[in-house]
């Protein structure tokens, strides 16, 4: 009997860590099929993406590797804002342009990817993609690592907690890797995984068996 209600506890445990680890998702935005609306959570909450001009994931990938790790299909360049532009650009005299994506319902998000964000060669500028949270805070920076004109994807990834969100707006900021304007190209929302309560339940009432059996053996 002891043996069983272990069995059962330990089945429910093992559905809680199954769960959680399928639970994990991105939203791909260098994936060509993916459109400016989805849903998560076996379609519980949507999202939605907006930008100051027309949206535009055309541009097929183009770098020389695909960073691993990601869960990025890496067939485009990602989103940019432009009808002829895969960009999300930071033009002079205070022209900006912008993508926000929004969920019906807050979502915990722990990850954020860019594309085509590079330094310039004599390591003097580099460009900066920035996502503010809800409205503002926190606001999270991602700086360019790979080398304008060498091929590289400028491939810039920000991992952290799980922040609990609504939205998210995204720009790119003026400093610039001394070519033309200074941009990047949105390739990815990371969606954290979220317990599962059945099996929480599961596993308390396994344990709470086991609990009883002792007390009944106790007093026998």
């Amino acid at each position: 009997m002891v043996s069983k209600v272990f069995t059962a506890a330990a089945m429910a445990l093992g559905t809680i860590c199954a769960a959680t680890a399928s639970g994990a998702y991105v939203i791909d935005f260098t994936k060509a099929s993916t459109g400016a609306s989805g849903t998560l959570y076996g379609g519980s909450v949507s999202w939605t993406m907006t930008a100051s001009d027309v949206l535009n994931n055309s541009q097929a990938f183009d770098g020389n590797s695909m960073p691993s790790g990601t869960g990025l299909s890496f067939e485009t360049d990602g989103y940019g804002v432009g009808k002829n532009d895969d960009e999300i650009t930071n033009y002079a005299n205070n022209k900006w342009e912008w993508v926000k994506v929004s969920f019906s319902a807050p979502v915990m998000v722990d990850a954020l990817y860019f594309l085509d964000l590079f330094q310039a060669k004599d390591g003097s500028s580099l460009e900066v993609a920035q996502a503010s949270i809800n409205g503002g805070f926190p606001v999270i920076s991602m700086y360019a690592t790979d080398v304008a004109g060498t091929g590289a994807p400028g491939f810039v990834g920000a991992t952290f907690a799980a922040i609990s969100v609504t939205e998210i707006f995204f720009t790119v900021m003026s400093s610039n890797d001394a070519y033309g304007y200074a941009d990047g190209a949105l390739a990815g929302i990371g969606i954290a995984p979220v317990p599962v309560p059945a099996a929480g339940l599961l596993l308390l009432g396994g344990l709470g068996g086991l609990a009883a059996l002792r007390r009944r053996r106790k007093t026998a």
